[in-house]
């Protein structure tokens, strides 16, 4: 064990104690009973001094010490893993680029599943469970968060939970870099703005955002404040948040067979999703045609994951997808022809696409520490290159003025480029707990979303980049996006051990928003 990884455990250690107001060398004093109390009071909230459970194997105190006990132990491995970087903290997994982009598995390894494990072992121990499948801004205020849980005279339990998730998350990495030293470039941020305001969720199996990819998290689309798409076990779902109301518009069992959907968009009346194998399933939303099957080049491929689609239009105005795929093409998708009307191959797998609203101009990212901005109009022919990040990007977008390109990468940060100056990163912004897997500006260009894989959102201001407002939940995240006119911003949760399901802000200048939407219940 390195000496910075004996620190850190032993700051962990401490930093534990000194939360609970506790003797961080109690075991060394004569009064440990006391200070157990002491933890036993803190634990169980003040519940008249009853105990969680009085025919338990160990009382509170002792669960607690083996949480403490199980952070030390998954620092070692941590630690002890050869493919760690000195000072991550992380498990490291230096994939080849094949298995990095189609398995999970091979990420999933001892010390992730024992993260798992452990993660889920302290959120029984800490026997929550959601009260409400449907919350409104006045359940918060008395004292429950978005997913339904009570916390109010529990805010510790909460804090040091969520503490543990940002610590033992897995940090994919295929490339290896220091965390702490991207972390060290980012910008100084204030968290404490507020620009959207919580206003309705929705709970349970019925509205669980399903993620086939790790990586992939732009599955949750919105095309008005009232029509929500998103990924779902059965099909591709549609959520009116304001008439509560849920329907499939496209079926699982119309796909073609063993479709294993990897990325969708939807736009102009089309809901465009792609397979794993290359393929496509493209449905009008409109005048209820049957939906439209088949493949994006000759020959399905098991390797051609469809990265990421980026609905737009051609110069003549026709509707097209841009298809971002796993072995390094962008394909143009004529939606009306149902035709590939170009396909461009870059030297990696392209991982993420956007383009500017007129046309003029693409950022391309993938299997490259470097973005690319291209020109369309040119066969996508490479006019500079976005440096800066350590690892592989897996997003990018523009703002609506055409300005600035932001980037989210697997070393935990966000950058954001000005178009004029692109040898230079503008801003360089850091989350919490692992990659940011989506990058959203808001239509009205105000303001910048980035999403991590799981329990964070940020808001950024654009005008500085120096203020921003965190939302934090508990699960992985599907997607977040804003609505068309930028008064909502959507999250989808999906989780195996909190509950999941779909989020809804509306902005803080949006007058009455909380009170219309308390008045639909």
């Amino acid at each position: 064990m390195s000496t910075a990884t004996r620190q850190h455990q032993q700051d962990v250690s401490l930093g534990l104690y000194l939360d609970l107001g506790l003797d961080p060398h109690a075991a060394e004093h004569s009064d440990v009973d006391r200070d157990d109390a002491n933890l036993q009071h803190h634990l169980t909230g003040d519940r008249g001094g009853s105990t969680a459970s009085s025919t338990g194997s160990h009382t509170q105190t002792e669960q607690m010490a083996d949480v403490v006990q199980q952070m030390q132990q998954m620092e070692v491995s941590a630690s002890d893993n050869s493919d760690s970087v000195e000072a991550n903290g992380v498990d490291f997994r230096n994939t080849p680029d094949a298995a990095a982009n189609n398995a999970y598995s091979s990420a999933a390894s001892t010390t992730t599943d024992a993260t798992w494990d452990f993660l889920t072992n302290t959120a029984q121990m800490f026997e929550r469970t959601p009260e409400l499948t449907e919350i409104i801004a006045a359940d918060i205020r008395r004292g429950y968060d978005m997913q339904g849980y009570r916390w109010s005279g529990y805010e510790l339990q909460k804090q040091m939970y969520m503490s543990y998730r940002r610590d033992v998350y897995p940090q994919y990495q295929s490339v290896p870099h220091n965390v702490q030293k991207v972390r060290r470039g980012a910008n100084c941020v204030d968290s404490t703005a507020s620009y959207y305001d919580f206003r309705y969720s929705t709970t349970g199996n019925d509205y669980k955002c399903e993620i086939n990819h790790f990586q992939l998290r732009n599955l949750v689309w919105a095309t008005s404040s009232y029509d929500v798409f998103y990924w779902h076990s059965d099909g591709v779902q549609c959520w009116n948040p304001w008439l509560r109301t849920n329907k499939c518009v496209l079926e699982w069992g119309h796909m073609p067979k063993a479709f294993k959907l990897s990325a969708m968009s939807v736009d102009d009346g089309f809901v465009f999703v792609g397979d794993y194998r290359g393929r496509y399933c493209l449905k009008p939303l409109r005048d209820g045609s049957d939906p439209v099957a088949g493949s994006l080049s000759q020959i399905p491929d098991d390797e051609d994951i469809v990265n990421h689609l980026t609905p737009m239009r051609s110069s003549g105005g026709a509707y097209q997808v841009l298809v971002a795929q796993n072995k390094g093409h962008i394909r143009c998708f004529n939606v009306e022809r149902l035709k590939v009307v170009s396909d461009i191959e870059f030297k990696w797998a392209v991982n993420s696409t956007a383009v500017t609203a007129s046309g003029s101009l693409a950022c391309v990212v993938g299997d490259s520490c470097e973005g690319l901005l291209t020109d369309p109009r040119q066969n996508y022919r490479t006019i500079a290159q976005l440096c800066g990040h350590m690892d592989y990007s897996f997003t990018c977008a523009f703002s609506p003025d055409e300005r600035l390109v932001a980037t989210g990468n697997q070393d935990t940060s966000t950058r954001v480029y000005d178009i004029r100056w692109p040898q230079q990163a503008l801003a360089t912004l850091c989350g919490y707990i692992g990659a940011v897997r989506s990058v959203k500006f808001s239509p009205c260009g105000r303001y910048l979303l980035t999403a991590e894989p799981a329990d964070y959102l940020h808001v950024y201001e654009t005008s500085t980049f120096g203020n921003a407002q965190d939302i934090e939940f508990m699960g992985e995240v599907a997607g977040a996006v804003f609505s068309p006119d930028a008064n909502c911003l959507f999250v989808g949760i999906s989780d195996s051990i909190h509950e999941c399901g779909l989020v809804e802000f509306t902005s803080s200048t949006t007058a009455g928003a909380d009170t219309i939407g308390d008045m639909w219940l």
